[in-house]
């Protein structure tokens, strides 16, 4: 079996309908719209019943649609592992490129919030053993931890199910996770070395990927590692007081090298990419579940007053500061004219309705 790199986890948000920046309704979208975008439209999806706020669920083989919430004003879609492998062979568009393109061109409606590219070592390139040797926590001398990452979090769990090294919060933007993937099928006994490597993306940087894939005209298989090298490396003490300078492990050079030995950060710059698009999909896809029950208990006036308390006078996160100077949105929320908010008491009214 061959060395190879794929994808192994997809999710997504869509909104149920899109409006101009007046809020007329432009179009609406429904699961079957979804249905059409990954191509799957002579599946026979199974209905059930929904979770986490949905309603419904359409589900085939690792694909499922989560739809119809009066919660969330949006789809979720979520691609397992398998629902990937059943993508690519029975979408009429035969890659996941029209997907990532709808992505990249309707930030006003789509959201990728996960992004898994797995490395299938077979040949034995990673030494699962030696790698978990050097992230063995020690909390009385973290020097000994011999890797270098801006991914602080780690661990290491052995188990029936194989050795599983995590670098990095399953809440961050970026984490790494290798495990012996033969273990974990219970196929070792047929499989001598299957271990995996698996990037784990979310938000900004999942759509930094895609960007660079296709705008960029990068390759899956050289990003990874241009990804990989910036963000982890296992290295072998020398002496040096500065362990960035030392050099890569004999169990993680060949792995990393194997492709490209150059770097690239997926972190983007506040205020560049940063857009009134991307905030909207934050505050009502990431956090809309939490400002809704918020209102409901608090009330509009209370929210208003405390968010202009703690703010008004506090050093704002750049991208934020930039937006507000952009979008000119600060004096538009000071004033709360009738264009913008015709009148909060309706807002009122439509909460105590729902």
């Amino acid at each position: 079996m061959e060395n190879k790199i794929l994808f192994d986890w997809l999710s997504f948000t869509c909104k149920t309908k899109r409006v101009d920046i007046n809020g007329v309704l432009i179009e609406k979208i429904n699961e079957r719209n979804l249905v059409e975008l990954l191509g799957l439209e002579n599946l026979q999806f199974e209905e059930l019943p929904g979770v986490k706020g949905f309603k419904n669920r359409m589900y085939f083989d690792g694909i499922s649609i989560h739809y119809n919430s009066e919660i969330y004003d949006y789809m979720w879609v979520e691609m397992s592992g398998q629902g990937c492998r059943v993508f690519e062979s029975l979408s009429s568009h035969k890659s996941y490129s029209h997907i990532f393109k709808f992505f990249l061109s309707n930030p006003d409606i789509a959201n990728i919030t996960r992004l898994d590219v797995a490395y299938d070592d077979f040949i034995g390139l990673l030494d699962i053993y030696a790698i978990a040797q050097d992230v063995v926590p020690d909390v009385k001398d973290t020097s000994r931890y011999n890797y270098v990452s801006p991914l602080r979090a780690h661990s290491v769990t052995i188990s029936d199910r194989g050795v599983c090294i995590n670098i990095g919060s399953c809440r961050s933007n970026i984490m790494f996770r290798i495990y012996d993937k033969a273990a974990e099928r219970n196929k070792a006994d047929s499989i001598p070395h299957w271990v995996r490597c698996e990037m784990q993306l979310r938000r900004d940087r999942a759509f930094e990927f895609i960007r660079l894939l296709e705008f960029e005209n990068e390759t899956v298989d050289n990003l990874y590692f241009l990804v990989l090298n910036n963000y982890l490396r296992f290295v072998k003490p020398d002496g040096d007081s500065n362990k960035s300078r030392w050099d890569l492990a004999d169990h993680w050079v060949a792995f990393a090298t194997s492709v490209t030995v150059e770097k690239r950060s997926l972190f983007v710059k506040p205020g560049v990419d940063y857009n009134l698009a991307k905030l909207d999909n934050y505050v009502e896809n990431m956090s809309g579940g939490a400002v809704f029950t918020y209102l409901k208990c608090h009330g509009i006036n209370r929210l208003v007053e405390t968010l202009f308390d703690k703010y008004k006078k506090a050093k704002l996160n750049p991208k934020y500061k930039r937006l507000l100077d952009e979008e000119d949105a600060l004096k538009q929320i000071v004033e709360l004219n009738d264009e913008i908010y015709p009148d909060l008491s309706y807002m009122t009214y439509m909460l105590d309705e729902c």
